[in-house]
């Protein structure tokens, strides 16, 4: 499980992006309560009309109403996080929105297809994981991308440091390190799959699946490490 995590991790991550900002446990323990009642949520609305037979505008009004009635159930506490931000209003619930989303994704299987509806991939990728076949062809590629992620990593922390970091931390780092290897490798990936991939996301994100998996094997303690808290 922990190495499918880092493939949804490097396959998920450009699709938003992750503040840097250490959340305190008080935070923690109500952003994971937003996020089980959330999941809850999706449960019973993916009963009522399935995930994967939603369009893409249809996914995103749900994720925000949903959000936003679990939210107003906690004006309190809510307000408290969002005033000990010292961001604006906007600003911070908008940190607060993608930190949850990154516990969802984490945390809730029903999360999962209306994300990916949110990228407007059809219904079937929506319900089976990514397709992770590393052809003969591109396995060279992939092995030195996967080697390069993981010495990448091994520059900014180590496997006992990235366990200890939250979850939004943890995922910053791992898509940091991803773009930092695409860029490096993006004339042998133009060479290797064609230049459309450069500005084709979907693709992007079925190459990171891939690289994630690799990395996975070349660097299993930090992906153990992603396994933890």
């Amino acid at each position: 499980m922990t190495r499918y995590f880092l493939v949804v991790a490097a396959s998920l991550l450009p699709l938003c992006s992750f503040g840097q900002t250490k959340t305190q446990p008080a935070t923690e323990q109500l952003e994971s309560q937003l996020t089980a009642e959330i999941c809850q949520d999706f449960d019973k609305l993916n009963a009522a009309k399935p995930f994967v037979q939603l369009s893409q505008e249809e996914a995103m009004s749900t994720l925000q109403q949903s959000m936003m009635q679990v939210m107003m159930r906690h004006p309190d506490e809510v307000e408290q996080l969002l005033k000990a931000s010292g961001s604006t209003t906007q600003a911070a619930m908008q940190d607060l929105g993608q930190r949850v989303a990154v516990k969802l994704v984490a945390d809730c299987p029903a999360a999962m297809p209306l994300f990916m509806r949110l990228t407007n991939q059809p219904a079937t990728a929506a319900t089976a994981p990514p397709d992770l076949t590393v052809t003969a062809a591109e396995r060279p590629l992939l092995e030195k991308m996967a080697r390069s992620m993981c010495a990448d990593l091994s520059t900014v922390t180590t496997p006992a440091q990235l366990a200890s970091q939250p979850l939004q931390q943890k995922l910053h780092l791992i898509q940091q390190a991803k773009q930092r290897v695409l860029k490096t490798y993006a004339k042998e990936i133009s060479s290797q799959y064609g230049p459309e991939i450069l500005t084709d996301p979907a693709r992007q994100n079925a190459l990171g699946a891939k690289v994630g998996l690799l990395a996975g094997d070349h660097c299993a303690s930090f992906a153990d490490a992603f396994g933890t808290k």
